[in-house]
């Protein structure tokens, strides 16, 4: 082999390798180019915050197991009482039907929120573990 022939398949290997460089990031610009998926999850509730709804800190004390548990949440008023149970549930590491939420004394239903119940900027809400009251275990 002589010098021209090295030379040229110097020429030919760079050429050859300089395109698939080429292609390998066209086909990475073609992944940059397409949109985000539309398949996002999120953790927090899909809640329709009405107008008058407003946002305030809470502070949840918690009774069930062992000592007592205090925790900061900040949330608006406009949340329903389901969807702060199943955020508290992750909190706590418990069910949600395994307890309730109780604020001023009163027991908070599912179905209502924190406005329904006059809940205000650094109230407490509690935990409270549901009742097994009236069930009969037969062994």
């Amino acid at each position: 082999m002589n010098f021209d022939e090295d030379e040229d398949l110097d020429e030919e290997f760079e050429e050859d390798f300089d395109e698939e460089l080429d292609e390998d990031l066209d086909d990475e610009f073609e992944e940059l180019k397409k949109p985000p998926s539309d398949d996002l999850t999120t953790k927090t509730p899909k809640t329709a915050i009405t107008p008058e709804a407003k946002k305030i800190s809470v502070y949840l004390m918690s009774t069930i197991g062992p000592g007592e548990k205090k925790q900061k949440l900040l949330m608006y008023t406009g949340y329903k009482i389901r969807d702060i149970k199943e955020t508290v549930a992750n909190i706590f590491g418990l069910d949600p039907a395994d307890f309730h939420l109780s604020t001023g004394g009163v027991t908070m239903e599912e179905g209502f929120t924190l406005n329904d119940y006059n809940v205000e900027d650094g109230d407490d809400i509690l935990l409270i573990p549901a009742s097994t009251a009236g069930i009969v275990s037969i062994l």
